[in-house]
């Protein structure tokens, strides 16, 4: 993309199950040929699941992305699994699904590091969504992260995955055997990393006290804000707070 201060490429990374990834690679154009010489901090994505909506995929934060490379930041946008194409459909394969999905995170931040451009040191997780609830567990597995964007998300797996699939289970039993991989269980591990809750006042499928659930449970080092906005979260203001947070977390100097 000869002129723009970004390139992007359409790539695949091998996730911990040995299956292919696909994910868009946004990095400063200056990066890419001269990623040995300069440096500079990344972000993965990980979007929101809507079948309806144009940016229910990894081109979520394609145009997010294309803006933080103006400022030296190298981002990856993987394309969801579970549940996007793999639908619950149990606590044992659900559980089996999470963890793998979670691998593929961690697998994406492997793929960062590996640029030229990253410094692996200056590393943030953002998710929407689904992709909120996966970038928290797989931060409660990580050493590496500065910081945490949860965009609308849930506290527990089945608060999303009973109502909305047919899940032939008891769900008392369902709900203990995930139990040890919701975000609210998983975000209480997090230290020493710096978390941004995005939420929206109309939104149907979290209710306030949800939220409020989830922020608790952090140690200090968290901030909430909330928007007059859906679940969709499409507002500048919610996307402008997210940029301050990275330019914040990562040491990004601005103009």
């Amino acid at each position: 993309m000869g002129g723009t201060p970004h390139d992007i490429d359409d790539i695949t990374f091998e996730g911990p199950d040995g299956s292919s990834v696909e994910a868009f690679l946004v990095r400063p154009a200056w990066f890419a040929g001269d990623g040995d010489r300069v440096t500079g901090p990344a972000v993965l994505a990980w979007h929101w699941l809507d079948d309806r909506a144009p940016d229910g995929d990894r081109t979520q934060f394609l145009e997010e992305a294309a803006g933080w490379a103006g400022l030296g930041i190298t981002s990856l946008l993987p394309q969801g699994r579970f549940p996007w194409k793999q639908p619950p459909v149990g606590a044992e394969h659900d559980r089996a699904a999470i963890v793998a999905e979670v691998g593929r995170v961690q697998a994406g931040l492997d793929r960062l590091v590996e640029e030229p451009g990253v410094d692996p040191s200056r590393l943030a997780v953002v998710g929407h969504d689904f992709g909120g609830m996966l970038a928290t567990v797989a931060a409660a597995r990580e050493d590496r992260l500065r910081g945490l964007v949860v965009v609308a998300a849930t506290p527990r797996w089945g608060d999303w995955l009973l109502p909305f699939w047919q899940i032939d289970e008891d769900r008392i039993d369902y709900l203990r055997a995930l139990r040890p991989l919701d975000p609210i269980e998983c975000i209480r591990e997090l230290h020493d990393i710096e978390i941004l809750f995005q939420f929206g006042s109309r939104d149907f499928y979290i209710a306030p006290m949800s939220a409020w659930e989830l922020e608790r449970a952090t140690a200090d080092g968290s901030t909430s804000l909330t928007y007059d906005a859906e679940h969709d979260m499409r507002l500048a203001e919610i996307r402008a707070d997210r940029l301050e947070f990275l330019v914040r977390v990562l040491g990004i100097p601005r103009p």
